[in-house]
Parts: structure tokens; C-alpha cells; sequence
């Protein structure tokens, strides 16, 4: 599907809602249908072909730019303008009606639909309805022509326009007619409010002909976006309470607003924050209500930063129609927010829980100065209005328009359909810990000189002792001991200082540490991605906290199908509820799940069908034979042949697996006691740190010999450099270590060095 957008040219910069919504609309159809979206406007020149987030500025045919000087296209363009002023329309607004009139405009429209092969002629704004409409049926002729079918065309009303024109008290009786005529004459009318549905229905426009789509928001930028120099940049001390509007501010409502704030809102808030401050963006501010306390900021590049650095928005807004995009900006951003009514028409919030709603100065005054006092309150409200944003992002918005082009969600209210779905909320931002990278010298000179890192420094944290499963191949259940938050800061600060990149957080089962999305947080202010592997159980009691929290990934432990599953963790009911949890993270979309399958005698057999469920899900999938536990060992002749069939039929669907099969098959000569040493790049890639604070190699957390000291007495810093360490290191990589682990640390060996990781292991396993 190839869509034409045919609106007004002042799209760029976008630094009007207008533009933000024309650009965003384009960007988020071509990445919904896969093929460009072009967009006419006024250029007489050129048109502009939208691929994403690219852009190109198209050149019409030489032919057909010199058929727009014609003296009859020409001579209509001046008719064009006359007649606008004949219907009422106000001067300052004849380019967004004149293309009811010119012909130029419908000219232009079957051009690109010829050169792009248009299926769908989308109008931003009434005025441009008539040439969509017809630039639809003349295509539409010609292909039907060659026994083709034509496009189909639509409007969206940003507004009722002339509801919005009789509440500037202009004389709307001629305008009504014009664009309830352009609105009969397209294929499909998109309101992006009920309320403007309900007033085009009431003039006469059928209402099985009108889709609600809202306006959306680019969430993440403004959800991720810091406001540090914000205040410093207009001279506001960092502890004034600071309010934030933008908007154009040369358009009624706007500058309305910043009346409202300047004559009626400070007065009265001033007598009890004196130090308060409001920050106003937008382009043309209205200098005649400057304030000691406002900052009038103009037209900003940087506007989620601007967002971040308030502590209250606010959308004193009392007129217009459509939907307020900057409410939606705010909330994306995690704000409390404070709108009258009209601001936050169009989005079906709910009052008190997502935003508050003031009508009055009083009432305006009393809600912003509660929020500015009450700062858990601040926060709730301001989570909860980033859980509502997210329905709203441009993304899902889009697929809207793509569900009426192709027939389907027509005449209903898109608003339902985004409100039923799971919001894909990203954490917020943490304040950067500065870090001080020690000079090192090379660890890995021991290593062949074309090695390569297998993987980004990884720290492997066994952050608490203590599960609520009882899985028979591991003990780590059997007492409950965390390791304290107070000593993990000072080792995450000498991981970043070595070079740690992602930090593995495991257990025990690390949901039942009390500190762990402190631990979190403190690990993602140092520059560290974060993995929990957890056995998912716990997920739903901690759901909120892993959203916000900022967690790179999870990893789940499933070990056979449910029976088994079960059988194995010590507990009826385990797998489905770790089923369910991996299905709750798949569909949250915001976090990389994967599964972990250790391979025993007893599950084996269910290896091929538990990765089909989850390969299905779209969850990443890693299995290894057991390590240290040899009554589940792999070593009867049915079970060797299930376990190399399964990784062969795994291998068909994951590449990764089939160039991995000497490392399995050297799996099972480990089972059957004919492996020797093996070599991985632990203290290389990777070392381990016990909640007791012992430093490892790995996570293989008993292995005999391989404690190499203590974080708590010796620092994470001086111990990865000390000789002995180094010692270890290189040893490990000539002679391998015998401590008994088969996992992924082998073939990451393999892989980063292009040597075998197995010292001395036979071949009759195969």
C-alpha cells in the first residue's frame, strides 16, 4: 500500500503540532505498509518521499512542471484566493483552503500517484480534500482503463474547522458548507477526537463514515530524554519549582494560554511558592505578557530535555478542537500534568489517576501548587500518565490509518483498540555515576594475536543465596542469604572502572533480593546493561518494578514440559507459571527475554518441543548438557541419539546451533567421563563475584580451586590485575580448568580464539 499525503508545506522545522503530526503520521505509515509515503504540498518543484526516518526531496518531470505555468492553472490559483475570502476564511489562513480551488494542487496529486503508483490519497486538513478526491477518481479512471482498480482517498480533520473559526467569531455558515461538500466527496473522514466526530455528525456527515484516530507521541524520546542544563541555560535556580507549557504561540488558544498563566495562575501561586518559574516554548511568544517569572524560550530543537527539566506541565488551553499532542509529550515523559478540560480533549484519561483537570484559576491553582507540595504524588501521577502515553504511541496509531485503508476498524473509535493493548514503557533515565576507567594492561596478551572479544566485559553476580523452587540438580535453595546493597555499590563502581559493560544478575533466585532494582539502577548509572535470570515464577509480584526498572533482559530457566518441568524445579504448577511470565515479557515488546534449557536423562526427550513453543513465542533459546550432576548425565544410547537429533533439528531453524555441534557432541563425552580440561575466557571476558564477595572465573559457583579472593577484602580493582589472577588466566588458557562446566562459555571460547575448547577430549561420544 502506497499512501500520498496531500497537506501544507511549512512541515519543516517541526516545531508546530501540525508538522509534528503530518511527519510523524508519514515516517510511521511507510514503516506500517513497508513502501514510501510521499506527501504534496504548495512546491510547485518538488514533492517529498518519506522511506522512515529519511526524507528526499523529489523532482516533478521538467514536462509536467512547466503544465503548472499554464496561463489557465495560473489564473485559477488567483480565483483560488479570491474565493477564500468570499466563504469567510481569514487571511493569514487562505493556504490551508485554497487547494479547494486549484487545480494546480489536484495536478500535482495525480502526478505522484502516477510516478509512486499511489493507492491512497490522505488529506491533512479539509482544504485539501477536493484535490485528493479528485486526483483518486481521475487515477482511478485511468487504471480502471487497463483493468485495474483505482486509489481510495480520506480527510483528517485535525479540527472541525469550522468549529474552530466560529470560536475565533468568525462567519462560518459558507466555510460549513464548503467542507461538509469535501468531506462527502472522499472514501473515508478520520476525526482524531469522539467529540469531533460527534460535531460532523450533527452537520450532516455520516457516521459510518468517520474512524476516531487520536493524535500520537514519539514516546521514547521524551520518556528517555534528561533535563541537565536545562535550568542553568535560563538562569532558574535548581530548586524552584518550574512549571512547562509550549505550544505555536501565535495561535489563539496558545497565547490564551500563556495569558491565563501570566494574569490569572502566578498571582495566586506566587504567594506560596514566591520562587516558582513557568518555561514557555513555542515559536512567536507573545512578548506582551512577559513575567519576571516566565521564561519565554521560543522555539526549542531540544523539547523533551525542556520536559524533563519541569516538575509540573501544564495545558491551560480553553479553546480549539482535536487533540493536544504536547499533553500527550508531557505524559510520554513521565509528568504530572494539570490541563483543563478542552487541553486534554481527545484522549480518554482518566481524571485524577493519569492527569488532573482544572477549569477555574482556583482550582488551576490549588491543583499545581498540590502537586508542587506532595512530591510521591508528583511521581505516581507522573508514572502513571507514562503508562498512559505509551497506548498513544505513533507507531500503533498508525497501523489505525493502515486498518481503514484496507477495509478493517472502520467507523469505530481507534481509541479502544490502543487502550486495550500492554503500553511499551521504557524505564526512566538514571543519572549518570561518573566514571574513572583505570589504566589496565592487557589481560588477554596471552591469547592468539587474531582473537577477538567474545562478548563485552560480563560481570556474573550471585547476588543472594536462597530460591522458592527446589530443583534437584542445585542447592543454591537451601538458605537465604542476600548480599548486601552496601557492598555492591563499591564493586559495581570497580567493575565500570575495569571495563565491565553488562552485569548478570543471578541467584538463588535474585527476585526475592530485596535491593535488586537498586542494584539495577546502580549498575545502568555506571554504564552497565543488565540480565536477570530468574525461573520467572516471581515476575508478576515485581512487574512494575522491572518495567520502570530499566532491565536489559531476562533470562528464564525452563527445564522440560510441565511434568518434567516440574518434577525437576520441586514444585506443581512451575512451568506454566514460568510460561506465562516469559509470555508476559514477550508481549511487553521493551525487553529481550530468552530461555535457558539445561539437558538431563529426564528431559532430554522434550528438548525439540520445548524450543518449538519458545521459538514460536520469539524468545531467544540456549541449551547445554548438565554440569555436575551425574545421575541426570546423558549416557544410555537412546538418550545420546535424542539429544544429537535435537540439536541437529535445532541447528535447521538457528545456525548458530549447527555450527555449535562439536561443542555438544564433546557435551556428551563429558557425561561419559571421557573429557578432559576445558578453556574459556574467564577473567578475560567474564569473571564471577559470589554474594559472599568471592571473585571467580565464571558462575560454576563450588568449582574446586577457582575462588581467586575476596571483593570485600581485596578490591575488585587490585585483584584483576594481581599476578596471581594473570597467572590463572594464562594457565587457563593453555591447560584448561577441570572444575566440570559444559555451558556457553565454551563455544564463546571457540568462537573468540578459533581454537577447541576441550583439552584432550575424545571423539567416541559422536
Amino acid at each position: 500500500m502506497r499512501v500520498c499525503i496531500l497537506t501544507r508545506g511549512d512541515i519543516f522545522p517541526t516545531d508546530h503540532g501540525a508538522a509534528v503530526k503530518i511527519v510523524r503520521t508519514a515516517t510511521h505509515l511507510s514503516r506500517a505498509t513497508a513502501a514510501p509515503v510521499s506527501i504534496v504540498t504548495e512546491d510547485r518543484d518538488h514533492y517529498l518521499r518519506f522511506d522512515g526516518e529519511r526524507v528526499e526531496r523529489v523532482p516533478f518531470p521538467p514536462r509536467f512542471r512547466a503544465a503548472e505555468e499554464w496561463p489557465g492553472v495560473e489564473r485559477m490559483g488567483r480565483v483560488a484566493e479570491r474565493l477564500c475570502g468570499r466563504l469567510g476564511y481569514p487571511q493569514e489562513e487562505h493556504f490551508l483552503y485554497r487547494p479547494l480551488f486549484d487545480p494546480a494542487w489536484t495536478m500535482r496529486a495525480v502526478e505522484v500517484g502516477r510516478l509512486e503508483g499511489i493507492d491512497v490519497y490522505q488529506a491533512e486538513f479539509p482544504g485539501y480534500g477536493v484535490p485528493a478526491a479528485l486526483a483518486a477518481r481521475t487515477l482511478g479512471a485511468l487504471r480502471r482503463a487497463r483493468g485495474g482498480t483505482g486509489p481510495i482517498s480520506s480527510i483528517v480533520q485535525h479540527n472541525v474547522e469550522w468549529d474552530r473559526l466560529a470560536g475565533f467569531g468568525h462567519d462560518v455558515r459558507w466555510i460549513r458548507r464548503a467542507e461538509r461538500a469535501a468531506l462527502q466527496r472522499v472514501d473515508h473522514v478520520i476525526a482524531v477526537s469522539t467529540d469531533d466526530r460527534d460535531r460532523m455528525v450533527e452537520a450532516g456527515v455520516e457516521r459510518h463514515r468517520i474512524t476516531v484516530i487520536p493524535h500520537g507521541v514519539d514516546a521514547v524520546p521524551f520518556r528517555a530524554a534528561s533535563g541537565e542544563g536545562i535550568r542553568e541555560r535560563y538562569g532558574i535556580s535548581e530548586g524552584a519549582p518550574l512549571l512547562f507549557f509550549h505550544g505555536t504561540l501565535d495561535y489563539w488558544p496558545n497565547t490564551e494560554a500563556v495569558r491565563f498563566l501570566v494574569e490569572q495562575l502566578l498571582p495566586r501561586l506566587l504567594r506560596s511558592h514566591p520562587d516558582a518559574r513557568v518555561l514557555v516554548c513555542g515559536r512567536n511568544p507573545p512578548a506582551y505578557y512577559a513575567h519576571p517569572a516566565v521564561v519565554l524560550a521560543g522555539s526549542v530543537e531540544d523539547l523533551p530535555a525542556h520536559v524533563a527539566a519541569a516538575d509540573v506541565c501544564v495545558c491551560p488551553v480553553f479553546a480549539g478542537g482535536g487533540t493536544r499532542m504536547k499533553l500527550l509529550e508531557y505524559m510520554a515523559a513521565g509528568k504530572a500534568v494539570v490541563s483543563a478540560t478542552k487541553g486534554a480533549e481527545g484522549i480518554q484519561y482518566v481524571e485524577g489517576k493519569d492527569l488532573l483537570i482544572a477549569d477555574s484559576p482556583d482550582e488551576f491553582t490549588a491543583a499545581v501548587a498540590g502537586l508542587l507540595d506532595d512530591r510521591s504524588r508528583r511521581r505516581a501521577l507522573g508514572a502513571a500518565a507514562a503508562r498512559f502515553a505509551f497506548h498513544y504511541d505513533w507507531s500503533a496509531v498508525a497501523e489505525g490509518y493502515v486498518r481503514v485503508y484496507e477495509g478493517d476498524g472502520v467507523a469505530e473509535d481507534w481509541n479502544q483498540r490502543l487502550l486495550a493493548r500492554s503500553p511499551r514503557v521504557p524505564p526512566a533515565p538514571v543519572r549518570p555515576v561518573p566514571v574513572q576507567r583505570l589504566e589496565l594492561p592487557d589481560v588477554a596478551a596471552h591469547l592468539p594475536a587474531e582473537s577477538s572479544p567474545s562478548k563485552p566485559l560480563t560481570m556474573l553476580l550471585l547476588v543472594n543465596r536462597g530460591c522458592n523452587l527446589r530443583c534437584s540438580f542445585c542447592d543454591l535453595w537451601e538458605e537465604h542469604v542476600h548480599m548486601p546493597f552496601e557492598q555492591i555499590l563499591p564493586l559495581l563502581d570497580d567493575a565500570a572502572a575495569i571495563g565491565t559493560r553488562t552485569l548478570v544478575l543471578t541467584g538463588g533466585e535474585p527476585f526475592l533480593h530485596p535491593d535488586l532494582f537498586a542494584i539495577v539502577e546502580a549498575a545502568r548509572a555506571r554504564g552497565m546493561g543488565v540480565n536477570i535470570t530468574t525461573n520467572g515464577t516471581l515476575l508478576d509480584r515485581r512487574w512494575d518494578e522491572v518495567v520502570a526498572s530499566g532491565v536489559a533482559s531476562l533470562s528464564f530457566s525452563i527445564d522440560g514440559l510441565e511434568p518434567t518441568h516440574d518434577g525437576l524445579r520441586g514444585q506443581k504448577g512451575a512451568f506454566r507459571r514460568t510460561m506465562a511470565a516469559l509470555e508476559r515479557v514477550v508481549d511487553h515488546g521493551g525487553l529481550s527475554p530468552s530461555v535457558y534449557f539445561t539437558v538431563t536423562s529426564t528431559n532430554v526427550h522434550e528438548l525439540v518441543e520445548v524450543f518449538e513453543r519458545v521459538h514460536a513465542l520469539g524468545a531467544d533459546f540456549d541449551f547445554w548438557p548438565v554440569n555436575d550432576a551425574e545421575d541426570l548425565y546423558l549416557r544410555s544410547r537412546a538418550d545420546r541419539e535424542a539429544f544429537l537429533a535435537a540439536v541437529d533439528h535445532i541447528g535447521t531453524k538457528l545456525p548458530a546451533v549447527a555450527a555449535r555441534r562439536a561443542y555438544y557432541a564433546a557435551g556428551l563425552a563429558y557425561h561419559a567421563g571421557e573429557a578432559g580440561p576445558v578453556r574459556c575466557l574467564g577473567l578475560v571476558d567474564q569473571f564471577g563475584v559470589k554474594y559472599t564477595g568471592e571473585f571467580l572465573p565464571c558462575c560454576v559457583w563450588d568449582g574446586a580451586g577457582l575462588v581467586l579472593g575476596n571483593v570485600n577484602e581485596t578490591p575488585l580493582r587490585e585483584l584483576w590485575v594481581a599476578p596471581e589472577v594473570q597467572a590463572f588466566r594464562e594457565r587457563m588458557f593453555h591447560t584448561g580448568c577441570d572444575a566440570g562446566c559444559f555451558n556457553h562459555s565454551l563455544y564463546e571460547f571457540e568462537v573468540s580464539t578459533g581454537l577447541p575448547a576441550p583439552v584432550g577430549t575424545t571423539t567416541a561420544a559422536r
